[in-house]
């Protein structure tokens, strides 16, 4: 007789499972360039970033499969940073720090794209931004960024590597404010003065020159000329010093014998420009530069000093 013996075989099969979720801020940043020179954001592209740009994401180690999905779709009503006089200084967004992939306006962007998430939920998206050179007027600077998030991926794992859970948003909207105060300046051209030798004071010849100017684009502003280092006290003129031995001279405004200083009506104002008066036109070489005349001279009216090799150093400064 047989005997037959019943074997039960059981297996456990655990589910391995994690939970994780998303959620988008109603609003992010800001993202700020900080305060930059308006000749700085004319010659040179400007960059900024944050951390994070409103979707918010608890990871758990889950891997992210081809049908996962973290997608941004960024709008405005503006066309870049729009400042008080309208001006706009345009920028462009991307998804990393080596500004690749650029993100474009109005189109979803799919940050599982190109290996930019790795394999796991983000903690938080970041973004960057990096200007386009613009000639453009002091000020605040701002736009609000519209970005909507839509999102899908898989939040536990079973056997087989299947999903056993999932989590998602659709049409989340986060408000992200990007910001840039632009400060006045002026890209300066001054060349030295020389008036060369004589054996007298009297031989000596008039110089006529110019500063050229290229300040911000609308700013009114004022140009003075220091003292020098040695300027006699009694009746202000200016002086070169050789050894212990000085030679006095000055700079007058334009052609004329108005002389040109550094203190309120010695000062010459935007609008007394030669060449282009008024405000400011910027940093575009195009819009040309604001021409400055003066003439320089040697007093007539005081004895010849000593032989020698007489020099001074006189600060050029502009105000706004």
């Amino acid at each position: 007789m047989k005997r037959l013996i019943a074997v039960l075989l059981t297996c456990g099969l655990a589910a391995f499972e994690a939970h994780a979720g998303c959620t988008a801020a109603a609003t992010a940043g800001p993202a700020g360039f900080g305060t930059v020179s308006s000749s700085l954001v004319y010659s040179t592209a400007q960059s900024t970033s944050i951390t994070n740009a409103g979707l918010t994401c608890t990871p758990a180690g889950i891997e992210l499969f081809n049908s996962a999905y973290f997608k941004a779709t960024i709008t405005s009503t503006q066309s870049g940073l729009v400042g008080p006089t309208g001006d706009v200084i345009t920028y462009t967004i991307y998804p990393g720090s080596n500004n690749a992939h650029p993100i474009t306006r109005g189109v979803a962007f799919d940050f599982t794209s190109f290996g930019l998430l790795g394999h796991n939920a983000p903690a938080a998206i970041p973004l960057y931004f990096t200007t386009v050179v613009n000639n453009v007027a002091a000020g605040v600077y701002s736009e609000t960024l519209k970005v909507q998030w839509d999102w899908y991926y898989c939040t536990g794992l079973g056997v087989g590597n299947l999903c056993i859970g999932s989590d998602s948003g659709v049409g989340k909207i986060s408000l992200l404010t990007v910001n840039m105060t632009v400060a006045n300046d002026c890209t300066i051209t001054a060349a030295n003065i020389g008036f060369g030798s004589a054996p007298v004071v009297s031989a000596f010849t008039p110089v006529s020159q110019t500063v050229s100017l290229a300040c911000t684009k609308g700013s009114a502003y004022t140009v003075g000329f220091g003292d020098g280092l040695y300027p006699l006290a009694a009746g202000g003129r200016r002086r070169m010093i050789s050894g212990s031995n000085y030679l006095a001279y000055d700079i007058f405004k334009s052609a004329g014998t108005t002389r040109w200083g550094s203190v309120g009506a010695a000062r010459r104002a935007s609008s007394t420009a030669e060449i282009n008066p008024g405000n400011g036109l910027g940093h575009n070489p195009g819009s040309g530069s604001q021409i400055f005349n003066y003439n320089a001279r040697i007093y007539t009216d005081q004895s010849t000093p000593p032989v020698g090799a007489y020099t001074d150093s006189v600060l050029l400064d502009v105000a706004f």
